[in-house]
């Protein structure tokens, strides 16, 4: 039988963050083809330009450090720090020095200087279109790591790749497209995805006066009548669920929990009798919003006594911001290779690593995509 298939360098899988960077980075030195399944008219980055609100928190100052990094970047450490290479630090000045994006920092957040989203990822599609990268609007099927094969929705013969990059994501926000037998073909252990950085939902009726109103104070998560974790910022009421900064970290500590086994129950305490320093004891009622002194009348609860609500479960995978689970990354190496194939790379949301807001995730993809590029010599 003839041969029709057609043959590149690099096929990456994925036009998000990982995938449309490393693209710009690799398209000038090699055969490169870019698959997205979005038919979005303006697909590629797309995420980009939801984070932070439409701001763009794209990176953290956390993960500059080797020696002070958080605990849920450790897992990351050997990946961004490798023979005395400085990977964050190197990621960061080529998007300055490169790609020209200028920013700013709010405490430890890098916002673009126009505070606008596009001005993170105009300059990544720039980069993108200038390279000779190939792209496809295609769904990929499965993928066939023994032949080097990629097997299209929309075309009869397979696609083949001296080396593949897999920056599908998980399976949070707009992924209606997520194909769990896609993960399931390249035959690798990975973790079922859950929801993440996004509402729980309560056993609670939230009253309809409650609904859309914010409260700041410290929020807690119990397993029993044990805190397992707290948060400081905004809560917000919604319909059936409390959302708001604090409870999307929270949900990402509640997932892992759930994923590992434990039943709970768990629970939420809010407590808004302080918040940035200040504190809100000594107030009389007569100070208290309309909503809050009508819930504690109903409730029964006194003044600034934390306000409780039952878990029942995460909010669904359209209303989390990204997912949890994903593929083992004990299984690849420092540059993201697979140790049993060097020839399959996979980074992103992807891979089973738990962040949680604050240019985490945005920044772990960028520079995961930087370490690639530079394996496959595309920086050099």
């Amino acid at each position: 039988m003839k041969e029709t298939s057609r043959s590149f360098d690099v096929v990456i899988v994925g036009g998000g963050v990982c995938g449309s960077f490393l693209a710009g980075l690799l398209g000038k030195k090699r055969k490169v083809l870019l698959i997205e399944s979005d038919t979005h008219p303006s697909p590629l980055g797309r995420r980009i330009s939801v984070s932070g609100n439409g701001r763009c928190n794209f990176f953290n100052e956390d993960l500059l450090f080797e020696d002070n990094l958080p605990s849920f970047i450790e897992p990351l450490k050997n990946h961004f720090f490798h023979e005395g290479r400085k990977y964050p630090i190197e990621t960061l000045s080529f998007l300055k020095d490169k790609l020209g994006i200028r920013y700013f920092k709010e405490g430890k957040l890098y916002y673009p200087y126009f505070n606008r989203a596009e001005c993170v990822r105009n300059p990544i599609l720039k980069a993108l279109e200038n390279s000779l990268v190939e792209n496809k609007t295609d769904f990929v099927e499965r993928i066939d790591r023994k032949s080097h094969s990629i097997y299209l929705r929309d075309e009869k013969d397979p696609l083949k790749y001296s080396r593949l990059v897999f920056c599908v994501g998980g399976r949070s926000y707009d992924r209606k497209d997520f194909e769990p037998r896609l993960f399931s073909s390249l035959g690798l252990p990975y973790r079922p995805f859950l929801p993440s950085l996004c509402p729980l939902l309560v056993a609670e009726k939230i009253p309809s006066y409650l609904v859309g109103q914010r409260l700041r104070g410290k929020v807690s998560l119990l397993c029993g009548k044990k805190v397992v974790a707290m948060e400081e910022g905004e809560v917000l009421f919604r319909r059936d669920a409390l959302s708001g900064i604090a409870v999307f970290q929270l949900s990402r500590i509640y997932d892992e929990m759930v994923s590992h086994g434990e039943k709970g129950p768990f629970s939420l305490a809010v407590d808004y009798s302080e918040h940035d320093g200040c504190s809100g004891l000594g107030s009389g009622m007569d100070s208290l919003p309309l909503f809050l002194l009508r819930y504690l009348k109903e409730c029964r609860k006194k003044l600034f006594e934390p306000l409780s609500f039952s878990v029942a479960s995460c909010a669904s995978f359209e209303n989390s911001q990204v997912s949890y689970g994903g593929l083992d990354l004990s299984s690849f190496d420092w540059d993201f290779s697979l140790l049993e194939d060097r020839a399959f790379f996979a980074i992103g949301e992807c891979l089973d690593v738990n962040l949680p807001c604050g240019g985490y995730n945005i920044g772990t993809s960028l520079i995961e995509a930087f370490v690639v590029a530079d394996s496959l010599g595309g920086l050099s």
